[in-house]
């Protein structure tokens, strides 16, 4: 599989050269994970997949206008804007690739998901944005040849809000390497918060390899392709 990364900007507004655009992701020149920006439907894909409903993750939000490509489409909840949406409960198909649900906490109104993608023996995770992934979620994780997460934070806890008995928000880089290093050899960041900006991006690529120890950490830029 051939995974480019087609924008690493959270929804911020800082930016700098190549981390300009938000979340995309293009797997094998065609299925599109997320659609932060109106471009990438350019790339013509056949399927468009989405983890949430967040503006940086779905460019039509903002604007309130429908999302109707004559492709297949799936997501986690249904949407106004989306009238044609396939709804994710389980496991399912897209051609050769197999995508396998994990439920991920993040936003209070919105449910997240994240997606295993197997296509033969090589596995991806992309675990869409973050606040936890519950224990019996973790479980369901087999190895993996490579997760791709977020980098809203870098500081250990990210910040997570709380409602009652309920969470929701962003962890930090370093329980992320906690949670996901188990289940994989390579992690990539992307989504990346206000805190990569305030120095040059190439120093705040290197305080996230600064915390590699046995999994190898990939610090994602706007256009990188990676290849297992």
């Amino acid at each position: 599989m051939k995974i480019k990364i087609l924008g690493t900007r959270g929804k911020i507004e800082p930016k700098a050269e190549r981390h300009i655009n938000h979340t995309g992701f293009l797997i094998d020149d065609k299925i599109l994970i997320d659609a932060g920006e109106p471009e990438y439907m350019d790339y013509a894909p056949e399927a468009v997949v989405f983890t949430h409903f967040h503006p940086d993750h779905a460019f039509f939000v903002p604007d309130k206008k429908k999302f109707s490509p004559k492709i297949p489409l799936f997501g986690p909840e249904a949407h106004e804007l989306i009238p044609q949406l396939k709804v994710i409960t389980t496991h399912f198909r897209i051609g050769a690739y197999s995508f396998t649900p994990i439920s991920v906490i993040h936003a209070l109104r919105l449910r997240s998901l994240g997606y295993i993608i197997q296509k033969g023996q090589k596995k991806l995770f992309l675990t869409g944005d973050v606040a936890w992934i519950e224990k019996a979620n973790l479980e369901n994780i087999p190895q993996l040849d490579l997760v791709i997460t977020e980098a809203t934070f870098i500081n250990k806890g990210g910040r997570i809000n709380r409602k009652k008995d309920r969470i929701f928000g962003h962890t930090g880089i370093p329980d992320l390497i906690r949670l996901l290093g188990p289940h994989t050899k390579k992690l990539a960041f992307c989504h990346y918060g206000e805190w990569f900006f305030e120095r040059d991006p190439a120093a705040s690529m290197k305080r996230i390899k600064a915390l590699q120890e046995e999994v190898e950490l990939i610090p994602a830029y706007d256009g990188m392709e990676i290849e297992i």
